[in-house]
């Protein structure tokens, strides 16, 4: 669509015809357009129109912008609701500071909800199922119970909506995207074990699990190359790799070499990943050989109060950054006590000559998405953030 297709009928900028106003505003960078809203009610209502983002892809200036999701679980809030924030470069660095973050509203819920899988489709995140408080104790005297629920954000006003309700309950699924249309696998004690979303339809379809009459445990899942494989305990105890054959809806058995890799982000058309056979490693998948490779020399220089396998990769601008979770223990009786805190870091990815991919660290100051919290560790606890990025072209 072109911007003669469509117009505003108010004047958006003055002196200049409302079409030439859209492409100079449309070129306007995404973490701009709080800026531009606040400007005029005409133009606030423009960069909030999908036909604006239309134009944005037609004009080839469309961004891929990271979302990332935090949660703090001890000390923050009486209830730890899920916190969200669009993520941009910072134009003008400070001391090193190289992201800016942009607070996102919450989901409109009276109460929390946690353990949510999500998924991205178009300008949508899709924040599935989930943990939340029931009004009663069920049976067994449990007050959280498992959400069919489904809340939409739209990136590209910021606003939150009720999408089509699961057929199952589920919390702590896992959810992928493949030809447009949501997956999600596990987190039901249902024989719903999958189901698929059709956003187009809007009405969620079974997917029959790949071991029937069992409730197999989901050891990992993941997305390579457009597939989703996940990996099952048999009741034999036997580690069995599924590929989801997403056109006939049933599970075909790849083997039980399964890798165990998840968390993966793109950058320039490379896989990396932050969870696989070396735990707190960043891994860079060597499409020449078709294995996962450790990204060597990105733990050189890192502070030891850096907990890697806290950590989540997003692709801002072509590059790559990773968010870390903290833990500096304090100067107290209890060995157990510290603050936790959240760091970011820009890294740069040469190969050596020899094959081996090497990863320079750049360090930024602390980021503050939430107030540090002194926590403690009973019975060795040490889940300080529950963080997630999720990448949204807008």
């Amino acid at each position: 669509m072109s911007s003669s297709e469509w117009l505003p009928t108010e004047v958006l900028i003055p002196f200049l015809p409302n079409d030439v106003a859209l492409n100079l505003l449309a070129r306007v960078p995404r973490q701009y357009h709080p800026i531009l809203s606040a400007v005029s009610k005409p133009i606030r209502s423009a960069v909030s129109s999908p036909h604006f983002f239309s134009l944005r892809s037609l004009l080839n200036v469309t961004e891929t912008v990271p979302y990332l999701r935090v949660r703090a679980f001890r000390g923050i809030h009486e209830r730890p609701y899920d916190n969200w924030f669009a993520v941009h470069r910072n134009p003008n660095p400070t001391n090193n500071n190289l992201l800016k973050f942009a607070p996102v509203p919450r989901i409109p819920r009276d109460s929390e909800i946690r353990f949510s899988a999500c998924a991205v489709v178009g300008p949508k995140i899709y924040v599935i199922g989930g943990r939340v408080i029931r009004t009663i104790e069920d049976p067994q005297g449990r007050r959280y119970g498992p959400s069919s629920d489904v809340w939409i954000l739209d990136c590209r006003s910021h606003t939150w909506e009720r999408g089509p309700s699961m057929r199952s309950p589920r919390a702590l699924a896992s959810a992928a995207v493949v030809d447009g249309k949501i997956y999600v696998v596990g987190g039901t004690q249902t024989a719903l074990w999958a189901e698929v979303l059709d956003p187009t339809v809007g009405r969620w379809e079974d997917i029959p699990g790949p071991l029937d009459g069992t409730d197999p445990e989901l050891f990992n899942f993941q997305l390579v190359d457009g597939k989703i494989s996940i990996c099952l305990n048999s009741d034999e105890s036997n580690l069995i790799e599924f590929r989801l054959n997403t056109t006939t809806k049933t599970w075909e058995v790849v083997g039980n070499e399964f890798s165990p890799t998840s968390d993966i982000c793109v950058v320039d058309g490379v896989s990396y990943s932050s969870f696989g056979r070396n735990v707190g490693k960043i891994e860079r998948f060597d499409e020449k050989i078709g294995e996962w490779k450790e990204l060597k020399g990105v733990e050189e220089g890192k502070p030891e109060y850096v907990f890697g396998h806290r950590q989540t990769l997003i692709n801002l601008d072509g590059r790559l950054v990773v968010l870390f979770a903290e833990m500096r223990l304090e100067e107290t009786i209890d060995p157990k006590m510290g603050k936790a805190g959240l760091w970011c870091a820009e890294i740069d990815v040469t190969e050596n000559g020899d094959g081996d991919w090497w990863g320079r660290v750049n360090w930024s100051d602390k980021v503050v998405l939430l107030p540090e919290v002194t926590w403690d560790t009973p019975g060795g606890y040490e889940f300080f953030y529950y963080k997630e990025g999720l990448s949204v072209s807008l």
